[in-house]
């Protein structure tokens, strides 16, 4: 057996085109550890460019480029193949090439053979940050390696429940998207899944994951106001209805006094020497306050006014300074005062009015999906 065989059956390297040398092997100092490097070369004679398949005749050797590949370690030492591989120059089209080897995908630096060690460390309990230090490679490796050697189940054992509860939250820093995506039972309370990405794109291929006969059994998807979820519903779940969550409702309707009330404050802003402006800005909690939270008989002093007021009494004063404040803060008590009475009729009549306010005819569209 020839030396640069054997050095091949050590590395586990079946490519016939890449030879080693006697004295191939050093020790080098790489990333301030000492390691071990092999220097072979990838020599083999092109059919065609890949470029124009023009025949072999058109090409030529154009020197030589080193490429530093990690393979598995050996005897616990850092090991690496600095590969040597031939470039071509087509005559015909000018463009330089190299050959592929089974040994290294194109553009990568990490060897077939540790990729497969790390995908079989994969299959095993143990961390990635575990994987990647008796690898030798960084935790991302270890990621792209999954990413890239297995796919993800599609179907799924479970059956999706009658009611699905939406929602999402910050989980961590490395996720693709802002937010994570959090699905529950709506009947039994329980958690079913927890997706990294918020995404439509995402989300959506997890749930192609389950049959549609499956899909067609959901009869309720409750949710807030983030459209792709009710993107979502309308595309995968074709007897589901929507249900938006009262949490959410109450949340973006105040938003949306919370804008008008800005509006107008700004508005005010040089009225009586910005006195106006001070006092509805300094008491916005009361003004997104519901109505029959308020304090009608407990006075305390108020500097602002120089006097004792109430809550109700203070609330008076400041909607007497305009208007359109009056108009907005009145639809907006009604909408809490539908909710918190559980009319539907009142709820339904207030959303389908129309309205002179810019700021609450977006969230009024949404509730009337």
């Amino acid at each position: 057996m020839s030396y640069s065989q054997t050095i091949k059956d050590i590395l586990n390297i079946l490519d016939l085109n890449i030879i080693f040398n006697e004295n191939c092997l050093s020790t080098r100092k790489i990333k301030g550890v000492f390691s071990r490097v092999f220097e072979g070369f990838l020599d083999e004679t092109p059919e065609c460019c890949p470029h124009c398949e023009e025949k072999d005749t058109h090409i030529i050797k154009w020197g030589y480029t080193a490429s530093l590949i990690k393979v598995p370690a050996i005897s616990e030492y850092v090991t690496y193949v600095q590969l040597m591989k031939r470039r071509f120059l087509c005559k015909d089209c000018k463009s330089t090439f190299f050959l592929d080897t089974p040994f290294v995908s194109r553009n990568n630096s990490i060897s077939n053979n540790l990729k497969r060690l790390v995908a079989k460390k994969l299959t095993s309990k143990q961390s990635m940050s575990d994987i990647s230090k008796q690898a030798n490679v960084s935790t991302s490796t270890v990621y792209r390696v999954l990413k890239e050697w297995y796919q993800p189940i599609q179907k799924y054992s479970y059956s999706l429940p009658a009611v699905l509860c939406f929602d999402e939250f910050k989980s961590v820093k490395k996720v693709a998207g802002s937010m994570s995506f959090i699905m529950i039972d709506g009947d039994t309370k329980e958690l079913i899944d927890i997706l990294p990405d918020r995404r439509l794109s995402k989300i959506e291929k997890y749930f192609n994951g389950f049959s549609l006969s499956n899909r067609e059994q959901v009869k309720y998807v409750v949710s807030d106001i983030y459209q792709p979820y009710i993107i979502l519903t309308k595309r995968l779940f074709p007897n589901a209805k929507v249900v938006l969550d009262k949490f959410h409702l109450v949340q973006h309707i105040g938003r949306a006094f919370q804008k008008i009330r800005i509006r107008i404050m700004n508005q005010l802003k040089h009225k009586d020497n910005g006195i106006i402006y001070r006092r509805i800005k300094k008491y916005w909690k009361l003004l997104q306050k519901s109505y029959g939270k308020l304090d009608f008989i407990q006075q305390q002093w108020h500097s602002s006014f120089k006097t004792y007021l109430s809550e109700k009494e203070l609330l008076e004063r400041l909607l007497t300074y305009n208007a359109e404040l009056t108009d907005a803060y009145n639809i907006y008590q009604q909408i809490l005062r539908a909710f918190q009475t559980k009319d539907y009729s009142l709820f339904v009549d207030l959303i389908n009015q129309k309205t002179l306010f810019q700021e609450y005819i977006p969230v009024f569209k949404t509730r009337r999906l």
